[in-house]
């Protein structure tokens, strides 16, 4: 069953348009196979079985703790049942698995070369990915950022039960000054950026972007009662080989 999900996956990814404006991304509906999809969201884990990132100290410590984190090397430990956690560890060696990696990187391939050329020619690469499940509360908000240097890829599935919520996608900016960059890393004021749209947080979708000093994306803040957003997240990264 998981292998067949891969292959759809690679599938929707591969064949998919490449959006450039206001930077290059993927906004792919029907990413998995509708069953599947449904298997997805049954399994989604209580509060309770994810820890604050914050707590995971991959972030700093002033991070909102209303953004929570299920990693592969927790899932022993999570307060879980062990059906969803027989689930999760096989879907994480799915999206682990070699061949839908490098799909990823060939789709955004043109973009991660350049950033790794020098003097006409490549750079060698050492890359790796990480898959996990995050889960953000209402209180939560990204302001617009680039990703950090490490990153290649960003890969966001959404996994809402419905489209009622679909203001909560990841939003896309310009900022007011076109000709600003960033590394990557801090998060800066909504206040100096136009926000172009948002993916719409809808069922069975994905959006995907490379790595670039203009790849300004965020999170309008969640508001309401009950508002969440539940994503599963693959990442590509890499450095070059020393």
């Amino acid at each position: 069953m998981f292998s067949d999900v891969k292959f759809h996956l690679i599938y929707q990814i591969a064949n998919c348009q490449v959006r450039n404006f206001p930077f290059p991304h993927i906004y792919v509906k029907d990413v998995f196979p509708d069953g599947f999809y449904q298997e997805l969201r049954r399994n989604l884990p209580p509060n309770e079985g994810y820890i604050a990132l914050v707590d995971t100290k991959r972030v700093g410590t002033g991070y909102s703790r209303a953004r929570l984190a299920l990693f592969p090397s927790d899932l022993d430990k999570a307060h879980i049942t062990p059906a969803q956690r027989d689930f999760w560890r096989n879907v994480f060696n799915t999206l682990g698995d070699g061949e839908f990696a490098a799909c990823v990187f060939d789709r955004f391939r043109p973009w991660i070369e350049q950033r790794f050329k020098t003097d006409g020619a490549n750079r060698g690469l050492k890359v790796w990915h990480e898959t996990f499940l995050m889960r953000d509360l209402e209180t939560y908000s990204l302001g617009p950022h680039t990703d950090a240097v490490a990153k290649l890829v960003s890969m966001l599935f959404y996994l809402p039960g419905d489209d009622s919520s679909s203001e909560l996608g990841t939003a896309l900016y310009l900022p007011k000054d076109r000709s600003f960059t960033s590394e990557g890393g801090p998060h800066l004021e909504f206040e100096d950026f136009d926000h172009v749209m948002s993916v719409p947080y809808a069922p069975n979708v994905v959006a995907s972007f490379p790595k670039t000093k203009a790849c300004f994306h965020g999170v309008e803040p969640v508001k309401g009662p009950n508002k969440q957003r539940d994503i599963l997240f693959f990442d590509l990264k890499g450095k070059v080989s020393e």
